[in-house]
């Protein structure tokens, strides 16, 4: 219904007489009516409740010529105020105190059982009332469901007349109304959250399912993750070569990825040693990784990184193109890693099946992947280096027994001699006290029969002893002075060797030099020297008073064939007065 209608009047009063109290009747009834339907017809427009107070404070203030109204809409979680004609200030006070009106004046109300017409509380009791404004005629309490329920006050007619039984029927019937349009509003206003609720769940839903499928996805990539490292972990640690690893890894790698052609380089300490893995067209990019030039172009990009360089068992994606690009082979995706501080190496990945780029879910796979490739092939080298210990260790060790043998051998002939030699000994002493007593004549049988027993030991011992020193026979050692033998040692032209006995040698000896004394020459000869070059030269140093260690020693050497044997002139003393470093 248009608020501008006009609002129905009163009508004129007529003559008091029978007659026109009935015609006065019938058109305070016709005025109540137009009222009621006019107040139906504007209630009945939707509108939310505190619209509909507002609206009707006016409907029902106009008819019954009212001075003030206020009205409150009271709910579990809402104090709604509407308001027409009280001062401001007495208004806030009843917006304040508008929640506890209703238990004061309806102290009986009952939530669960609802009432099915507002009630009515009218009377001049009420405009002395101190929780009610000054001068309120009337109140009306409205439950409109069991959690929300409203009071309207009003104030005293502008007559001052009290309200007569038909104007209390028509409040009542506005109540009424007001009633059904609170009621109407109150369930369109749930029914708008609800729906409101609604969409928020099922926006909530949405996002739910979308969070789903997203997390169905991520699974699936983090289930394709794990599998892949899970496969690539148990081929990898079913191999023992570093070659087959190599190889494994990088058919893994370019079929995870998506990649046509690869390469994987790895370098060792000794500058000629490389295992490269490679799958692609051209063989000349597998020679120029193994090459010594590929060694270098893959050792500068370590440099390149400085402190972001791979450390044991690490490994680095090149994110640079410019590094990429200056790797020994065609690369399109470059990585570093180190398996420790000897082993570094690089992949490269070229020619892509798919456009789609790296992405951060792919950068940790292929981190991931790296790892276990990494410290697989550690322990594939660790391995095979022990394999390497071992073999050599075992050869070792058949030389030592070897060596073993041959010493329990001369040990046994060792002592032969020294019994041989006790009985000389004694034989001499015995002789030698009856010479002082003896002619010539026991002087040439002792000579007779020492040459006897002489020949007779050396028929029954492979070793024998010298009738005569053989050094009598040789020529003199060929000598070289101390200033050309440094010059020598220092150019590596030359190996310095200590005849002296190991206790001489320990006290004072040139620095590098190898201790080679004569009493244990074939021992040491076949630990130190057996797999030397002959054509070496040997410059041998080591006398006292009473012995020429170095002469023996160098006569020696000559006799096992090496030609270069040189005497060092003056020996230690000789080659610490030219003021070069002794040990210690």
């Amino acid at each position: 219904m248009n608020r501008d209608r006009p609002k129905p009047t009163a009508p004129d009063a007529p003559p008091d007489t029978a007659e026109h109290g009935q015609s006065r009747e019938f058109e305070r009834r016709m005025f109540h009516l137009r009222t009621l339907f006019e107040a139906s017809m504007e209630l009945s427009v939707p509108a939310d409740p505190r619209t509909t107070l507002r609206r009707f404070l006016p409907i029902a203030m106009g008819p019954l010529g009212l001075t003030f109204g206020f009205a409150a809409l009271v709910g579990p979680d809402r104090l709604q105020m509407e308001s027409l004609g009280l001062e401001p200030a007495t208004r806030e006070r009843y917006e304040r105190a508008g929640a506890g009106l209703v238990e004061k004046f309806f102290p009986d109300r009952d939530p669960a059982t609802p009432q099915p017409r507002p009630t009515v509380l009218a009377g001049q009791h009420l405009a002395s009332d101190p929780n009610l404004p000054a001068g309120t005629s009337a109140v009306v309490a409205i439950q409109i469901d069991e959690s929300d329920c409203a009071i309207l006050v009003l104030g005293p007619k502008l007559t001052g007349t009290p309200y007569g039984e038909d104007e209390i029927e028509l409040l009542q019937g506005l109540t009424a109304n007001l009633s059904i349009a609170l009621k109407r509003a109150c369930a369109d206003e749930r029914v708008s959250r609800l729906n409101a609720d609604l969409r928020d769940r099922n926006l909530r839903m949405e996002q739910g399912l979308e969070s789903v499928k997203q997390a169905r996805e991520e699974l699936g990539h983090h289930a394709f993750r794990l599998q892949t490292l899970y496969e690539t972990t148990l081929e990898l640690s079913s191999l023992n070569n570093p070659e087959a690893i190599l190889n494994a890894f990088l058919l893994t790698v370019m079929g995870t990825f998506s990649y046509s052609t690869g390469w994987i380089a790895l370098y060792g300490p000794e500058s000629a040693r490389a295992d490269i893995a490679y799958r692609g067209p051209d063989p000349g990019e597998h020679a120029a990784l193994a090459a010594p030039a590929g060694r270098e172009q893959v050792l500068a990009r370590f440099v390149d990184l400085k402190d972001r360089m791979p450390q044991a068992n690490q490994s680095i994606l090149l994110d640079d193109a410019q590094a990429v690009s200056n790797l020994p082979a065609p690369a399109e995706l470059g990585m570093l890693f180190s398996l420790d501080d000897e082993w570094h190496g690089a992949i490269g990945l070229g020619s892509p099946l798919s456009p789609k780029p790296m992405t951060q879910e792919m950068r940790q796979l292929l981190s991931s992947l790296m790892g276990t490739f990494i410290v697989t092939l550690g322990n594939a080298k660790h391995c095979q280096l022990i394999h390497g210990l071992n073999t050599a260790l075992s050869t070792r060790n058949a030389e030592l027994q070897a060596t073993l043998d041959a010493l329990t051998t001369a040990r046994q002939e060792v002592t032969i001699q020294t019994e041989a030699k006790e009985r000389i000994i004694g034989l001499v002493h015995g002789e030698v006290e009856r010479v002082w007593r003896a002619s010539w004549r026991d002087v040439c049988l002792i000579i007779l029969a020492g040459i006897v027993l002489g020949a007779l030991f050396n028929a029954t011992s492979p070793s024998g002893v010298e009738l005569v020193p053989q050094a009598l026979f040789e020529p003199p050692p060929a000598m070289i002075d101390a200033r050309q033998a440094h010059r020598m040692a220092q150019s590596g032209e030359a190996v310095l060797i200590d005849a002296r006995p190991a206790d001489f040698h320990q006290q004072q000896a040139i620095q590098d030099s190898i201790n080679l004394p004569k009493d244990l020459f074939d021992f040491v000869y076949s630990m130190k020297l057996a797999a030397m070059d002959p054509e070496t030269t040997l410059l041998v140093y080591g006398r006292t008073i009473s012995r020429h260690y170095d002469a023996e020693v160098a006569r020696e050497l000559r006799m096992l064939g090496h030609s270069n044997v040189l005497v060092i002139e003056g020996g230690l003393a000789a080659w610490e007065a030219a003021g070069y470093e002794v040990t210690p």
